[in-house]
């Protein structure tokens, strides 16, 4: 199955032929997350990392290596529970068994893509914000920027998923270095792959961060309905279908 030319143009490099050749090895019940899941939904930069995520406790990694290996180069760079990083040629790979070490679950349905299932742009939101707490690039407050303006998700909605999501035990310990990390980007290096300058994005987020605390001090925070798990051996692959092409727009 060949890629559709706007997603290829995503994928710098080999990343395309990468999708396509670990494509049907990726476990059913895994999906696409990180910058690049975001830039499929919103086509707005290249991103050539493929990170996978999945709640089943019936996915064998090991399994997986072995499959990897036997359809082409795969070094392991990282093996631990539920853990899986590895370079596939030249791209790297990363498997992820969300909730092993802390509750977590998934809010949205995923969308297939290019044979590998999606992950919807909510479940997005909330994961880069959990990114956001810790050790931020600037790809990504750059990535939640372009979905406040070109995916109608906002951080006010984000911060309720976050919450639905990860499911912290104190939420406003949890909230606090979001918010925090939202306002300060002096610590956070340049990107010269990202398509607008740094100065934009810190302007951006100086006038929005304000905004934001006013809101959960005055609003709170609200949570979204919880997604309806699926029915035992339904494969999402076999219902979900591929958005329509469209041009890329940058």
């Amino acid at each position: 199955m060949s890629l559709p030319h706007w997603l290829e143009a995503l994928l710098p490099g080999e990343t395309a032929v990468i999708w396509e050749a670990v494509a049907p090895l990726v476990p059913a019940e895994a999906y696409l997350g990180g910058g690049t899941a975001i830039a499929v939904h919103l086509r707005h930069r290249p991103s050539r990392d493929l990170d996978f995520f999945f709640h089943d406790d019936t996915v064998d990694l090991d399994h997986l290596t072995d499959r990897l290996r036997a359809h082409g180069t795969f070094a392991v760079t990282q093996r631990a529970p539920g853990t899986l990083n590895g370079v596939f040629g030249e791209t790297r790979l990363q498997f992820l068994h969300a909730g092993l070490a802390r509750p977590e679950r998934r809010l949205e349905p995923t969308t297939l893509v290019g044979g590998l299932e999606i992950a919807g742009l909510g479940d997005l939101l909330a994961m880069k914000l959990n990114a956001i707490a810790g050790r931020a690039q600037l790809r990504d407050y750059f990535d939640l920027m372009t979905i406040e303006r070109q995916g109608g998700r906002t951080i006010e909605e984000g911060l309720g998923l976050f919450i639905a999501r990860y499911q912290p035990e104190h939420e406003d310990s949890a909230i606090t270095p979001i918010l925090l990390a939202l306002g300060h980007l002096d610590d956070v290096g340049d990107d010269p792959f990202l398509p607008v300058e740094r100065e934009a994005i810190v302007r951006y987020w100086q006038q929005r961060q304000p905004e934001l605390v006013v809101a959960v001090e005055r609003y709170g925070i609200s949570r979204p309905a919880p997604l309806e798990p699926p029915e035992h051996g339904d494969n999402p692959r076999s219902r979900r279908r591929e958005p329509p092409a469209r041009e890329l727009d940058w």
